[in-house]
């Protein structure tokens, strides 16, 4: 067995850095029904979309053909091995979600899994209500009237319909040109002029239940399937049925009362007295006067694996691999720092965000190598807090200093 050792002196336990192993290798068949209770018959074209998620991202999918069937659609999945995971599934037509389960954990185990039936539940879309994966490149997209607005990159195009044989397409006529062209429950997209993979819908967070904040006036607004709880900085509360949701260009409107409305739209936010991002922002309305916050969990930003791509200012050199991978659910972090792998912790809280003594396996490397991984290390234990860039990358901050940025 390789030998662990502590890293830059500092000691810390090693069972969560080969966790992963304790779990069988053998791929394991995951089983069972989608279903929801409306008397709403499907259209032709639906897609049955089931994903299994780890602690880094997907690590599986089924796409299923409806071709006219109507619910309760039986699926099957193979795992990867047998390790917990998280199943959601989600019904699109014309690329968009119309229904979504929610997340059930699979547990850890050996041998096949049938999770009976499980309840899909009206879709509530955002603006930007449809994510796509391109060939390994993210893209959203969103429609209101006859205009479709699309992000890549932490860019967004606002495009025009314009003819085409078949599907729906939108341009922005630059030159070159951006395009997003959808057909069925796919789409192709150009990007400046640059052809991506064909683009397949995935699974988006859901936007409910979601906590809704702002500061000076203080307030909050929940807001869930069954209902809103609005507290003014007073104290008082209104409670009421949630409407649906009304699309609009910077995300979605819901029209509480005829004195209290809030628009919700997928953006980097920040709290105005932490800095803290959020991956929501919200526009109150109360009373005619506008009031904003932001919404959602910071963790879901950091969530997911991140490859580092540029160190103190520098570019890191080519053969140097570093990632993170973040479980927000345990608070751990782990990944390859140029030469070894390293497992730590996190701890993500008002007052910021932290990193505790990270712990790998013990290889020679490259001199080159072993002083990324060096400083790399020693940086993550002067972290203080994190953003999201323009571009969409991480950003790890020490003081005011970027220590670290990294993309998907």
């Amino acid at each position: 067995m390789r030998k662990e050792v502590s890293m830059i002196g500092r000691s810390f336990g090693f069972v969560a850095l080969f966790a992963a192993l304790a779990a069988t290798a053998e791929a394991r068949d995951i089983t069972g029904e989608m279903a929801y209770r409306e008397r709403i018959a499907l259209d032709d074209s639906a897609q049955l979309v089931i994903e299994l998620r780890g602690p880094t991202g997907p690590v599986a999918e089924a796409r299923i053909e409806t071709g006219g069937r109507q619910v309760p659609l039986p699926f099957t999945l193979v795992a990867p091995d047998g390790g917990a995971y998280t199943l959601q599934g989600a019904i699109f037509v014309g690329g968009r979600a119309e229904w979504l389960s929610a997340p059930m954990a699979v547990p850890e185990g050996e041998g096949a899994l049938d999770l009976g039936m499980v309840p899909l539940m009206r879709h509530v879309a955002m603006g930007f209500s449809t994510q796509m994966d391109c060939g390994g490149t993210p893209v959203e997209v969103g429609f209101v009237d006859d205009m479709a607005r699309l992000r890549v990159g932490g860019e967004t195009f606002d495009l025009k319909p314009v003819p085409s044989g078949s599907g729906a397409k939108f341009s922005d006529g630059a030159t070159p040109e951006t395009v997003f062209w959808s057909k069925g429950n796919a789409a192709m997209v150009t990007l400046k002029g640059a052809d991506l993979p064909e683009c397949a819908p995935v699974i988006a967070p859901s936007l409910l239940p979601v906590t809704l904040r702002g500061n000076e006036p203080g307030w909050r607004l929940d807001l869930s399937e069954t209902g809103y709880i609005y507290t003014a900085q007073s104290g008082a509360e209104e409670k009421g049925v949630l409407p649906e949701a009304v699309a609009t260009r910077e995300g979605a409107r819901f029209d509480l009362t005829p004195r209290l409305s809030v628009v919700v739209g997928r953006a980097i936010c920040h709290d105005t007295m932490t800095g803290m991002p959020y991956p929501m922002t919200a526009t109150l309305t109360a009373d005619g006067t506008a009031l904003n916050g932001c919404g959602g969990v910071p963790t879901d930003l950091l969530a997911g694996s991140w490859t580092v791509d540029e160190l103190h200012g520098a570019a890191l050199p080519e053969e140097a691999e570093v990632t993170m991978a973040f479980d927000a659910a345990e608070g751990r972090v782990f990944g390859k720092s140029a030469c070894n792998r390293y497992n730590g912790s996190f701890t993500l809280s008002g007052e910021g965000l932290s990193f505790g003594p990270a712990a790998g396996t013990m290889m020679a490397c490259p001199e080159e190598l072993m002083k990324v991984e060096q400083t790399f290390l020693r940086g993550l234990e002067t972290v203080s807090r994190f953003d999201i860039g323009a571009d969409g990358r991480l950003e790890l901050v020490a003081g005011d200093t970027v220590l670290l940025r990294a993309r998907r």
